[in-house]
């Protein structure tokens, strides 16, 4: 007797499980769709396109007239430092709150959590943004 523990339908391959012995077993699917293995390699490739390009965010308080929380850089470090320049000349920590869409999600804790950089800096905008504002 056996039973179905889990399906990976990307590879086609099922694990089995034999219930006397408790160990895997592998198998095939027995149709695999033409043109599949294709399909796949350019999903891949767009992966690793976008993986190395990517994407980078400001994760730091509005500056009115220089950038706003949340902007999204399309493209590499370099080209989102470039296109957001302006708020970097007028005040330099802008720089440290541009993150990777990588770390993005850590990057958002750390930012509201006393103890590191990100939270350092923020709080150092915010505070200037108040007297200006």
């Amino acid at each position: 007797m056996t039973k179905r523990v889990t399906e990976h339908t990307e590879t086609a391959v099922a694990a089995v499980v034999t219930a006397e012995t408790n160990e895997p077993v592998l198998k095939q699917d027995k149709a695999e769709e033409p043109g599949r293995v294709e399909q796949q390699e350019e999903v891949q490739k767009a992966r690793e396109k976008v993986s190395a390009v990517g994407f980078y965010c400001y994760i730091g308080p509005n500056l009115k007239k220089l950038i706003q929380t949340g902007t999204i850089f399309r493209g590499s470090r370099e080209e989102a430092l470039a296109k957001a320049d302006a708020a970097i000349q007028a005040e330099p920590l802008v720089k440290t709150l541009i993150v990777s869409g990588d770390v993005l999600p850590k990057a958002r804790v750390q930012v509201r959590t006393p103890g590191n950089v990100l939270y350092a800096n923020y709080r150092k905008l915010a505070g200037k943004e108040k007297r200006n504002g």
